[in-house]
């Protein structure tokens, strides 16, 4: 041979500069792209079954390129080239191959100097399909490797027995009568898993308006009387926008993965209210589609199966419509809604998981009113203070308390009823309280909130009450210290 020292220096301080290039690149596939732009990415849904997962190339996809070294490399000199991947292996030997670019173009010169394609490499070790790790053997003779000449592995496939991201590391050694020197690895990702499907929850058409208390929550306050339907939102089946590839490295679809999927709709409390099993019964739709509420429980509604696009599901396309009957005569329940999505897979490559589960819709609850007092005593305060709370509308209903602290903390809400005094259940129509003394109404409230307690720099409490009613008042009252004088404080009404 006749490399030099000085041939030996270009080589190593070329593959240095290639070095720091590979820090700033991490590519996969074409390692010298920045950011694993071209690193392959398979669709999560594939199947491994006991034996493993073959992933066969589809025409160059699955091939691995990137600079050999730099500043070329001179004649006289061997060449070693060694691919190992973190894990899989290849279902055949790898081919390599030395060029311009790792897509073909010239890379070598011959002994005048005259563009030439590069020497053919031969198997040195391993590639079989007990392999994840190949190496190649070639020399330069009396011709030389050109500056940023690339290796290329082409590869049939790999087989897989899980789905961990696979990174490629591939080691370059040359070798003249100084003996061999090691060139920087380049390594990178190569492939990776993620899903083509998701199901998302689809709130563009959701409606926010409430069960209408003022209606005896018989219908929605939808702007009009007698508005008996609502949109609560709904599933969909989304494709990636940025879609993996399947098994073949082949562009995939939708349908490639599931065929047709059913949405069944959950109402924690029930759909008394749109499943009346009268004349009039209402209805619970899924796309237009009518759902079944099921016999054997009645917070579950089931859609028939519909086919699902190529694309996936277009936004609004599976939206849930609830609608009572015009001349409904059962109250609408508060409820939290829910759409499970079941998809049916197109064979055993692919699995149903990605495209299957559950998301929250729009809940159902009923409007009401809400008083506020800004200013009450401490309740050991030398003058008393009491409350007391007003429905003044014609429909009864439940109301709650909530006490916030001068350092700004609100306590946990309480029903009326837990307080010494307050009434057995809902607040009737039309009805009042009796007097509720502040030292009851705190006691309730630490009583439900252990942690609640007075400001720390003040001892002053702001009073909230909430009512699933069309109005509500709230009093309040304090006594003179001597208990002679008996006023109103003030009149926090809705």
């Amino acid at each position: 041979m006749t490399f030099t020292k000085k041939k030996l220096a270009a080589a190593i301080g070329g593959t240095l500069l290639a070095s720091v290039g590979i820090q700033q690149a991490q590519a996969a596939v074409d390692i010298d792209n920045t950011a694993g732009a071209t690193a392959l990415l398979y669709a999560s849904e594939a199947v491994i079954g006991t034996s493993g997962l073959g992933l066969t190339d589809a025409a160059t996809e699955m091939d691995i390129a990137g600079i050999m070294a730099v500043n070329g490399v001179q004649s006289d000199t061997d060449i070693r080239v060694t691919l190992t991947l973190s894990s899989g292996t290849f279902t055949a030997a790898p081919t390599l191959t030395i060029d311009a670019d790792g897509a073909g173009a010239v890379g070598c010169l011959d002994a005048v100097a005259a563009t030439a394609a590069c020497p053919a490499t031969t198997l040195f070790s391993g590639g079989t399909t007990a392999d994840s790790t190949v190496t190649f053997n070639t020399s330069t003779g009396d011709g030389s490797v050109i500056a940023n000449a690339h290796f290329n592995f082409a590869l049939a496939g790999l087989t897989i027995s899980d789905q961990s991201a696979i990174t490629a590391t591939v080691s370059t050694e040359i070798a003249d009568n100084f003996g061999p020197t090691d060139l920087a690895d380049n390594s990178g990702a190569y492939l990776s898993f993620g899903p083509l499907l998701s199901v998302a929850a689809d709130a563009g058409n959701a409606e926010t308006v409430a069960i209408d208390v003022a209606q005896n929550s018989l219908y929605f306050a939808g702007g009009a009387t007698g508005d008996t339907n609502i949109n609560v939102g709904g599933a969909i089946i989304s494709v990636a926008a940025t879609a993996p590839v399947g098994i073949a490295t082949d562009a995939l679809t939708a349908n490639s993965i599931i065929t047709v999927a059913q949405h069944t709709i959950t109402a924690a409390n029930g759909f008394a209210a749109f499943n009346q099993g009268t004349a009039a019964p209402g209805t619970i739709t899924v796309g237009g589609a009518a759902a079944t509420v099921s016999t054997a429980d009645a917070t579950m509604a089931a859609a028939p199966t519909a086919a699902v696009p190529v694309g996936g599901n277009a936004a609004g396309s599976n939206d849930v419509v609830l609608t009572a009957p015009t001349g409904n005569t059962v109250a609408i329940s508060e409820t939290t809604l829910m759409a499970t999505v079941t998809s049916t897979t197109a064979g055993a490559v692919y699995s149903g998981a990605t495209s299957s589960g559950s998301v929250a819709l729009a809940s159902l609850s009923r409007n009401g009113s809400s008083a506020r007092l800004t200013f009450s005593v401490n309740p050991d305060s030398p003058y008393p203070m009491s409350i007391r709370v007003t429905n003044d509308s014609a429909i009864a209903g439940p109301a709650t308390l909530t006490l916030t602290n001068d350092d700004g903390e609100t306590s946990a809400a309480i029903s009326l009823a837990d307080v010494a005094g307050g009434p057995a259940g809902d607040l009737g129509a039309g009805a009042s309280t009796a007097l509720l003394n502040m030292s009851d109404v705190f006691a309730a409230v630490q009583a439900a909130d252990a942690t609640f307690d007075l400001g720390a720099m003040s001892n002053k409490l702001r009073v909230s009450v909430s009512s699933l009613t069309p109005s509500i008042v709230l009093n309040a009252f304090s006594l003179s210290s001597d208990g002679t004088t008996f006023s109103m404080v003030t009149d926090a009404g809705a």
